[in-house]
Formats: C-alpha cells, sequence, structure tokens
C-alpha cells in the first residue's frame, strides 16, 4: 500500500486504519494522551506496542498543532531549515525551493516574519510547509482545540505536493474532522 497501515495500534483505536497517497483521513480519538501516543508511535518517536504494525511507504513527518517551529527563524528560515536537513542543496537553491512551497501554502506574504508574528493558522501551515520540503510519504497532522481546524486552513488545489502524501489527523473532537474523509473514531461512545 501506497501511504500509511496501521493495525492493532492502540486497544480503543479501530483494528486497521489505512490512508493512501494522495488521501488525506482523520482519526478521531478518545483523549489528548492517545492522540499524543498516536501522532509519536506513527511519526517513529516511539516504538508500537506489542502486535502492533504501522506501515509507510516512505518518510513520516508530524506537525505538531502549533506547527512545531523555531521561534529564532522566520517562516521562510523555519521552511528553509526542515530543507536543508533533509536534502544536500545550496543555501540558495533550498531558498528557492522553500518559496515555491511557502506560496503554494499561503505564506508569501509573510515570509520574512517570525512565528510569534503571524496568526495560529499561519504558524500551523508553516509547520505543514516544512515537513512538505521533507517530501515524506505520510504527513500526520496533530491537533488541538482553540487552533483553526486543519480542514479549514489547507487547500489542496494549491497544494500540489500533498496530491501524492498520505495526510491523517489525530484529533479528540470529530467536529474538526470536517473535511477529512474517511474518518475513523475511536471514542468510546458514553
Amino acid at each position: 500500500m501506497d501511504g500509511l497501515l496501521l493495525e492493532r495500534l492502540l486497544p480503543a483505536l479501530p483494528e486497521r486504519v489505512g490512508v493512501a497517497a494522495g488521501q488525506q483521513a482523520a482519526l478521531v480519538v478518545g483523549t489528548t494522551a492517545q492522540a499524543r501516543q498516536c501522532a509519536d508511535v506513527i511519526a517513529g518517536l516511539d516504538d508500537p506496542p506489542p502486535g502492533a504494525v504501522v506501515k509507510s511507504s516512505g518518510t513520516v513527518r508530524l506537525v505538531p498543532a502549533e506547527g512545531g517551529l523555531l521561534p529564532h527563524l522566520t517562516v521562510l528560515g523555519n521552511v528553509v531549515h526542515g530543507h536543508t536537513v533533509t536534502h544536500r542543496v545550496t543555501r540558495q537553491a533550498a531558498e528557492e525551493q522553500c518559496r515555491i512551497t511557502s506560496t503554494n501554502c499561503g505564506l508569501d506574504d509573510v515570509l520574512d516574519r517570525y512565528p510569534h508574528e503571524i496568526t495560529p493558522g499561519r504558524r500551523r501551515l508553516t509547520g505543514l510547509a516544512r515537513a512538505l520540503r521533507a517530501q515524506p510519504s505520510v504527513i500526520v497532522l496533530e491537533d488541538a482545540a482553540g487552533l483553526p481546524t486543519w480542514g479549514s486552513l489547507l487547500r489542496p488545489d494549491h497544494m500540489t505536493e500533498l496530491w501524492s502524501i498520505a495526510v491523517l489527523l489525530i484529533t479528540t473532537d470529530p467536529a474538526r474532522a470536517a473535511g477529512f474523509a474517511p474518518r475513523f473514531d475511536a471514542r468510546s461512545e458514553t
């Protein structure tokens, strides 16, 4: 499968979750702790539990809810940093490529600003642009209440890099999963 396949990841989750390349899906979990654990395991930051299967067709990048930006770098600097860590290119070539991705993410007017100078939505998009420059096969989006929803921020028609990437949103609120289908709901109904 090109994309992401999860089987028996956590007891509270569906038995099998699959997201194909170019598809966007949401996993709705019961608690913030479950969301964090899922994101960490899928991104390879934590070992999967015994018996769990996590398969991706390539690199997985995690976009933290707040964007995961370095506060001392500008928006462009953050995107370039993500690019130069994974590619061996000159700074000038990296900036040119990152400007294109940043423009596709709607960030062209804030490239010289620092994370604290832009809106939470723009910080999220900067984190996404940074992840896209790593050319992953899978992107995991963390969600948090009080921030703009990922569904309201993503513009797949402009973000051509997303066309070949499996995108999984992990959230605790099904209303925040609007725009993501299919939706895998792991919350316990009480």
